[in-house]
């Protein structure tokens, strides 16, 4: 994994239907935001080219409490690499978002924003489905929001959406020290919400 989290800044929080699945806390809400589908291109930024971008495995759906996350790597928007190695050192937050969805438009600067609060845990990002719909470019909507942390950027075949199980925008899963997942959320989250699962990380 590389890039060092740098800070974030976020807008007042939206009123939010969240998406809830804390493994191991056994509390589900909602649906399944969007379903994740083929790339494509649009907005003058491209996804990342065929065989920049690869990943140990992939999975028919998310990743659940007690596994690993596979090692990954991919070209990074700011033109650099992310590479995941399998153990991120530090607890990290892995989020997989889509420029044109807005339930990560919202969710991004709210995560961003309790990040901030919890400085012993890092942020890295994939963006996927690029183009898929009408909306701003990844780099657009960062710089609408102020938000600065690794991005990896997926391919049009979606390879690491497809390789982290991802079914809907966002999934972000929370992953310990060594590698494994502790929880993962789909949809938007409250604030609330957020702060618990980031202390419960942290501790």
């Amino acid at each position: 994994m590389s890039g060092k989290r740098a800070p974030r800044r976020s807008r007042s929080a939206r009123s939010t239907t969240a998406t809830w699945a804390w493994i191991g806390g056994g509390v589900v809400v909602a649906v399944i935001v969007a379903m994740l589908a083929a790339g494509g291109r649009g907005g003058g930024f491209e996804p990342s080219p065929p065989g920049s971008v690869t990943i140990d495995q992939a999975r028919e759906g998310p990743l659940a409490a007690g596994e690993v996350v596979p090692a990954f790597s991919a070209p990074a928007i700011d033109g650099s690499t992310v590479r995941w190695t399998g153990r991120p050192e530090r607890p990290t937050v892995l989020a997989v978002w889509a420029s044109w969805c807005p339930h990560c438009q919202a969710e991004l600067p709210r995560l961003a924003a309790a990040l901030d609060r919890h400085p012993g845990v890092d942020l890295v990002t994939v963006v996927t489905a690029i183009g898929q719909r009408p909306g701003p470019t990844p780099p657009e909507y960062l710089a609408s929001e102020g938000l600065s942390f690794p991005v990896a950027v997926d391919d049009a075949s979606g390879t690491l959406a497809r390789g982290l199980g991802v079914q809907g925008f966002p999934t972000v899963y929370y992953v310990g020290a060594d590698g494994r997942v502790v929880g993962v959320t789909v949809g938007e989250v409250d604030a609330a919400q957020l702060e618990a699962i980031l202390e419960a990380l942290e501790a």
